[in-house]
């Protein structure tokens, strides 16, 4: 076994993760796929991508760059209106993608995908965010790590203006899904209206309105929050700048909420 006893085999590389991005009919957008394909030829010609040299005289050892190959498919869980990795839901907003996804799907150890994203972090192509709220004991306690993949990415991929093109269609997909709920939410009130209130349960769970006003508000928060993370500034820094930019209490953050 080579490669530092992780099964890394300089001559026949492995540079797919365990859970491939989805192609075709049914798939994922073909950016996200065309960006992991052409990320591949850093593996086989470090220069490149110089950005992904540790040292710039030396090469970066090629165990290093074929966890990078790897840990360059979770862009799988691109939100691509934020950039943000991860997953909106109506039922819990944004739902920012944990380190033991990023295992599962990789396939590699958690420790080699950690440095796969320090390495990623240092060329400028990720920007990752440690949140931290304060619980009701006074103790800050850390909550998931928001991860965003930075334009430069795609940009070093000549993909840049491809996407600007994706990102519109993101962001109007989500307005579809936000007025598709509305339909739905007039039509559950005309139920209710009739007396049918005591079937749908409704007390008991929050309303379609309130899931997908719960939905934007976080992915308003995480935008807000994202820029603010590419100008480099601490965790605490960006949350208090975001807040004061949507006019929200200075310790708000989405992940306080069930």
């Amino acid at each position: 076994m080579t490669g530092n006893r992780c099964g890394h085999d300089p001559k026949h590389p492995n540079l797919s993760p365990a859970k491939p991005i989805r192609k075709g009919k049914g798939g994922l957008p073909r950016i996200l796929s065309l960006a992991a394909e052409r990320a591949k030829a850093w593996y086989f010609h470090p220069k490149k991508c110089k950005l992904l040299q540790s040292h710039p005289h030396r090469k970066t050892r090629s165990e290093r760059r074929e966890a990078c190959q790897i840990v360059i498919e979770t862009i799988s869980h691109l939100d691509l209106a934020s950039l943000c990795l991860g997953t909106p839901t109506l039922e819990s907003g944004f739902i920012d993608i944990d380190m033991r996804t990023i295992v599962r799907d990789s396939g590699m150890g958690q420790r080699r995908c950690e440095r796969a994203i320090a390495l990623l972090k240092e060329a400028g192509f990720m920007k990752v965010q440690q949140p931290r709220v304060v619980n009701d004991q006074g103790d800050y306690v850390g909550l998931r790590a928001i991860r965003v993949v930075t334009t430069l990415f795609f940009e070093f991929l000549n993909l840049g203006p491809m996407l600007q093109i994706e990102r519109a269609r993101a962001t109007e997909r989500l307005q579809r899904r936000a007025r598709k709920a509305q339909c739905k939410l007039t039509d559950f009130m005309r139920r209710v209206t009739k007396g049918l209130r005591n079937s749908f349960g409704w007390k008991s769970r929050p309303s379609q309105a309130d899931m997908e006003k719960r939905q934007e508000e976080t992915r308003r928060w995480n935008i807000a929050c994202a820029k603010y993370m590419l100008a480099n500034l601490n965790s605490d820094e960006c949350r208090r700048r975001t807040n004061a930019k949507l006019g929200l209490p200075s310790d708000y953050s989405p992940g306080r909420r069930a």
